[in-house]
């Protein structure tokens, strides 16, 4: 079926929030996902892009995507997506990065022949605050 659409929807969504591309979210989600995190819960792709807004207080920021694990039953996905998402920003004066450890539940479903993440759930493993070197 969709056999490389957890990869390529995990990446493109790395992109997309690192670039701050939050428009390019309709392409790989459905329109009432399902994001929850320890620090939201929210359902709708409109309510996920104004929890993004809070991604404006880092410089920059980079999702690595790691392992994934996961089967396709019965036309829909369940699975797990590992990455490390960094957080660069300031604070007095010296550069930061906040790194957290996520493994992400993931749910994709067929929308008309396109995968689509329609649930993720973050999962937090592990965060570190550290600042950066000169």
């Amino acid at each position: 079926m969709h056999q490389n659409a957890p990869r390529r929807l995990a990446t493109l969504y790395a992109r997309y929030i690192d670039d701050r591309d939050f428009d390019r979210l309709s392409e790989i989600m459905t329109d009432d996902i399902q994001m929850a995190a320890p620090e939201f819960d929210c359902k709708g792709l409109k309510a996920f892009k104004e929890v993004l807004q809070q991604l404006d207080q880092y410089s920059a920021t980079m999702h690595l995507v790691g392992n994934q694990f996961g089967e396709w039953k019965d036309g829909g996905y369940e699975g797990e997506t590992y990455c490390i998402a960094n957080h660069i920003y300031e604070k007095d004066g010296v550069g930061r990065k906040w790194e957290v450890g996520i493994r992400y539940q993931d749910t994709i479903i067929d929308v008309d022949g396109n995968p689509l993440f329609s649930r993720r759930y973050l999962n937090v493993l592990w965060d570190s605050d550290v600042p950066l070197r000169s």
